[in-house]
């Protein structure tokens, strides 16, 4: 046997001895580790949040929290958001969970069983806020809307099991040089028609400039459906408060797909035709191709001074600041004014944003060794301190009350007072199937360019999309339903447990959310055609 043969015999063992020793090596640094923290609680939280200067304020406040509490050692866990739906389904699962843990992309199912309600807790002062403008009010009331948003994410409960830190919201960020070279001027548009002005500024600044191509609004798929989603509505408003079925001034997509099956509003209604011709207008703003483009592209094009503007979220602020060479400012997407010739006769108002989406939202597992410690250490996060530091380290709204916004992003504040909001033109895709939202996104090239046919496309969708939207509401039908026999048995399991006269509050709860979900069965199901045979009293009594 030559000496190279029995090297690659020794190879695999080699590998292996190796393997073992790093083992050895890091079980021994651990365990001497814990020995050097013996006497302190270690706490660990996990997240997905590794935008710009989130990581950072995190071992922020965990070395704060940990220089007033020496008995409690705090740990940070970042995982990036393309593998966080698997890795924290996994940890649940197994038991292996951080103590306080993100819940993005987590459902009512996994929250209920796996998280601890928080009602008690956010009844109580939050003591960290000692000194501030929040002492002594209820930790709930310290939020900008009261948690109302995390009751949303578990509506068959009813209880409060998560806080978040903080609020997105998405603005319209522009470039101040370049807008007092196009306009001479950095204030940017009031209103929808001084956008539509300024778009052939630009064309007027790209001519006057040889070889110069500013882009008006740089734009990508992801977030111009943001930009859509907050200027079209403004043309369904008024339409919104009459089609709410129960006066609530909240349209749903059901409440919106049984519009459209009942012949209620139609693709040729004309606050859905100035929708979609809004929709063609404002795109003219951006690259062509947009929606084929990600968010870097857009982001790119942006802060190459390529661009003039950019429809984007708070979450990228920080980036503009700090990567940016120029002044940036910030606006709210500008929408129709009531008096616009073109789009104004059916809007009400800039829409208010109490509903914005919340962000950085944790619960404390429930087979955490140390609940309470974990609970104190989400009060210490969201406290006014503690608050005021994410905001001014990241650059982003804080869902906490008297906290003020990022330095020079005063835009970023969250619009309080406004108008109901509309609804698109669009049934959204999360609807049933999502097949009446696959034949308009398929067929959008008809409206959109140069050569975009309004009357066209509004005949395509008018015979596609009836078909696609009855597969769609049978399917959230089904969903429905299922829902409705999923409370039946919650309701039966609390009747077996109560044994007071009276119904308790979960009874009635659940009870009342049941009665709404079998309501939407019950509008789900195709009305019977009118006829001869189905327009008498006796079928009409059927």
């Amino acid at each position: 046997m030559t000496i190279a043969s029995r090297i690659r015999i020794l190879v695999p063992f080699l590998v292996l001895a190796v393997a073992v020793g790093a083992s050895f090596w890091h079980v021994l640094s651990r365990t001497r580790a814990l020995a050097s923290d013996s006497g302190r609680v270690t706490i660990r939280i996990g997240h997905w949040l590794l935008h710009e200067g989130m990581r950072e304020s995190f071992d922020e406040a965990a070395r704060a929290y940990e220089a007033r509490r020496p008995d409690v050692k705090v740990e940070q866990i970042a995982v990036p958001l393309r593998i966080w739906p698997a890795w924290v389904r996994t940890q649940l699962i197994g038991g292996t969970a951080p103590d306080v843990l993100g819940m993005n992309t987590l459902n009512e199912e996994f929250i209920n069983r796996y998280f601890l309600p928080l009602v008690d807790a956010v009844a109580e002062p939050n003591l960290w806020n000692a000194g501030t403008s929040l002492e002594g009010i209820p930790w709930r009331e310290t939020f900008i809307d009261g948690l109302d948003s995390m009751l949303a994410l578990v509506p068959t409960t009813g209880e409060v099991q998560s806080v978040m830190l903080q609020l997105n919201a998405v603005r319209l960020f522009y470039n101040k040089p370049l807008m007092r070279a196009v306009t001479g001027s950095d204030a940017p548009p009031a209103d929808y028609a001084a956008l539509r002005a300024l778009g052939r500024q630009v064309t007027d600044y790209n001519a006057a400039a040889a070889g110069r191509r500013l882009i008006p609004v740089a734009a990508c798929g992801p977030y111009a459906e943001i930009l859509f989603g907050r200027l079209l509505p403004s043309q369904t408003q008024q339409l919104a408060i009459a089609l709410s079925p129960m006066q609530t001034l909240n349209l749903t997509a059901a409440d919106l797909a049984r519009a459209f099956r009942d012949g209620r509003i139609g693709y040729g209604a004309p606050e859905i035709r100035s929708s979609l011709a809004l929709l063609r207008d404002v795109s003219a703003l951006m690259q062509p191709g947009f929606y084929q483009l990600n968010r870097d592209d857009a982001l790119f094009t942006f802060l190459q001074g390529n661009a003039l503007m950019i429809f984007a979220g708070s979450w990228d602020y920080a980036v503009f600041a700090r990567n940016g060479e120029f002044e940036v400012g910030i606006c709210p997407m500008p929408v129709p004014a009531a008096g616009d010739p073109d789009y104004g006769r059916f809007v009400l108002g800039l829409q208010a944003e109490t509903g914005s989406s919340p962000e950085a939202t944790f619960g404390v597992v429930r087979n955490s060794p140390h609940p309470e410690i974990a609970i104190d250490f989400l009060r210490f996060l969201t406290s006014h301190h503690m608050a005021r530091m994410f905001a001014d380290n990241t650059y982003r709204t804080s869902a906490i009350l008297d906290v003020p916004p990022p330095e020079h992003a005063a835009g970023l504040a969250a619009i309080l007072e406004g108008e109901v909001a509309g609804f698109r033109p669009d049934i959204p895709p999360s609807f049933g199937g999502g097949r009446a939202s696959h034949v308009f996104r398929t067929h959008l090239h008809l409206l959109l360019g140069e050569r975009g046919d309004l009357d066209g496309f509004v005949r395509k969708l008018d015979r596609e999309v009836p078909a696609a939207l009855r597969s769609d509401m049978e399917r959230h039908a089904s969903r429905t339903l299922r829902g409705v026999r999923q409370l039946d048995a919650h309701l039966g399991l609390l009747f077996t447990q109560s044994g007071a006269a009276t119904p308790d509050p979960d009874w009635t709860r659940v009870s009342e959310l049941r009665h709404v979900r079998q309501v939407e069965y019950l509008l789900s199901q195709a009305r019977p055609a009118s006829g001869p045979d189905n327009d008498t009293p006796a079928a009409r009594s059927r």
